[in-house]
């Protein structure tokens, strides 16, 4: 009865395995490249300072959720005395995924803005101050740099850290154990490039006002 119990334990809910799915980040991302994409023709007849508000104020709110989960929830959690380790990965596991989908939104119309600031010259390129599309999607390296970070994360890291961490609270072997150590480096990035671009933008809108 006891193993039985044990088992039942990594019964995952539908909720659960849609969490816990890359497919599912695909799907949302497609979604949410489409909302991006209906929502262009609104964004071109905002004014230049709410574009850059805007833009500044999703900026804030993905580099907020970073820092919230990845720099205080995940290393804090761990200080809880009553709960398993076991227990903690696993609802790690599921919080890094669950901030995985809410990023895919902020990343698309992030995208978005950030073409449409390029493209009106709101910030310092080196294309100049006329650009070309092909020239603004040359310069998305250097501006979004978190995008970049974000697919790698996704489709690459993310899965390998779900699988290792399923392991670990089946209490199988665990193996390619310092991938965590890449995954947080990539974090460190990410809010590093968040950061950069945001003050970019801030240094936009005081030039503005």
């Amino acid at each position: 009865m006891k193993n039985q119990l044990d088992h039942s334990r990594f019964i995952h809910s539908p909720g659960s395995l849609f969490v816990l799915s890359t497919k599912s980040t695909g799907i949302l991302a497609a979604v949410s490249v489409g909302l991006a994409a209906a929502a262009h023709p609104y964004a071109t007849k905002m004014s230049s300072g709410g574009l850059l508000l805007s833009v500044g104020a999703l900026q804030c709110c993905w580099l907020g959720a970073n820092l919230a989960i990845s720099f205080l929830e995940a290393p804090v959690k761990f200080l809880a005395p009553s709960p398993s380790r076991r227990n903690l990965v696993d609802v790690g596991r599921h919080v890094f995924s669950g901030i995985n989908k809410v990023e895919v939104f902020l990343a698309a119309f992030d995208m978005l803005g950030w073409y449409l600031l390029l493209q009106r010259g709101l910030i310092p390129s080196t294309g100049g101050a006329s650009l070309t599309t092909k020239s603004i999607l040359q310069q998305w390296p250097r501006f979004m740099p978190g995008l970049v970070v974000y697919v790698l994360e996704s489709f690459t890291f993310l899965p390998i850290m779900r699988d290792l961490g399923a392991r670990y609270v089946e209490g199988k072997p665990v193996e390619n154990a310092k991938i965590h150590g890449v995954y947080v480096s990539f974090e460190i990035l990410k809010v590093a490039t968040l950061i950069t671009s945001t003050v970019s933008i801030g240094r936009a809108l005081m030039k503005m006002f």
